[in-house]
């Protein structure tokens, strides 16, 4: 197909990357090669996640590198392939290929907009394909939620591990969440509000969360100065401070830099005082 480095231009600056690459059967990264190689400017990896008021502003199309047309031809390359060679997607490439495709297409048009025929034009593949891998909305939403939480969870994890006390994997903990609810909160924020997905997520968030607290309740009763009745209480508590922060800065309703400064003394200071508490010392 023949295009401008202008039409291109503003086709990447319009939809997603992996959407504009599936129309002229390319991958996401080989459209970025050929972007890069007619210097065209294209949105950075995190544009379509943010909300439409923070993302960069679109830059200026500067002029065709010196000894390119601004026309071209743009498409998939046939090449001769020998038998049994795989052109395709693997399974797990196209599942995570359609959660990329349903999560930028509900952050652009909202959750309402996902549709299992939506889902397959933008990705350039049949419905029947899309069914292939997630048997209807309700679980294609699911497992977009599930790598969601799995990647927060994964962030937070590795956040808490360069902490040398608990007081330290606290803080770290807290406001590794708040920025990654800042980044990857919207999509989620909007998935949980979806009923079928937040009822099917329940028994799992429960258990994760239990998790996420056993060790902090197992410091606080560990020296018998403190009740696990308490420790669950004063626990809970600091954990909605927390989650209630990161609903506020995932729709933006406040700036970031106040509801961390606020959220991170609210919670430092619940940690002092139950290790205190926990300690005798109060």
């Amino acid at each position: 197909m023949q295009l401008t480095r202008t039409e291109l231009f503003e086709r990447i600056w319009s939809e997603p990357m992996g959407a504009v690459a599936a129309r002229y059967g390319l991958t996401g990264n080989g459209l970025a090669k050929i972007c890069d190689r007619l210097e065209i400017p294209r949105p950075p990896r995190s544009h379509w996640t943010r909300s439409a008021a923070t993302r960069d502003p679109r830059p200026e199309l500067p002029p065709a590198p010196i000894g390119l047309s601004e026309t071209f031809a743009l498409g998939r390359r046939q090449t001769r392939q020998s038998p049994g060679t795989r052109t395709r997607m693997s399974a797990e490439e196209r599942r995570q290929h359609l959660m990329d495709t349903a999560g930028q297409l509900a952050l652009r048009e909202g959750l309402s907009a996902v549709t299992i025929r939506e889902v397959a034009r933008l990705a350039g593949i049949s419905e029947t394909q899309v069914h292939n891998c997630f048997g209807g909305r309700t679980e294609l939403l699911l497992a977009l939620a599930r790598r969601e939480i799995a990647t927060q969870e994964s962030q937070r994890r590795r956040r808490i591990a360069r902490g040398t006390n608990h007081q330290t994997r606290v803080m770290l903990s807290t406001i590794g969440y708040l920025h990654e609810a800042a980044r990857r909160g919207p999509l989620l924020q909007m998935l949980l509000r979806t009923p079928e997905v937040r009822d099917a997520l329940k028994p799992e968030r429960a258990a994760q969360s239990d998790a996420a607290r056993a060790p902090i309740l197992q410091q606080l009763v560990g020296q018998g100065k403190m009740d696990i009745q308490s420790a669950r209480a004063s626990t809970a508590a600091l954990t909605a401070v927390s989650l209630k922060a990161g609903g506020i800065v995932a729709s933006r309703r406040a700036p970031f830099a106040m509801v961390e400064e606020i959220c991170l003394n609210v919670v430092m200071a619940g940690t002092i005082s139950d290790e205190g508490l926990a300690a005798g010392e109060g």
